[in-house]
């Protein structure tokens, strides 16, 4: 859920600037963070 990408980021880095400092940029961020996501919840077909 993207709405608790913030305060997930702030609990880690102290605030969303020293997070996109260090991942790289809120762009990077969310990319990873949607993609992540998608391959949590993708279903297994064998």
């Amino acid at each position: 859920d993207q709405d608790k990408l913030p305060s997930l980021l702030e609990l880690k880095y102290q605030s969303i600037t020293d997070a996109a400092e260090e991942l790289g940029g809120v762009d990077k961020i969310k990319e990873t963070f949607i993609a992540f996501q998608e391959y949590l919840y993708a279903r297994r077909v064998a």
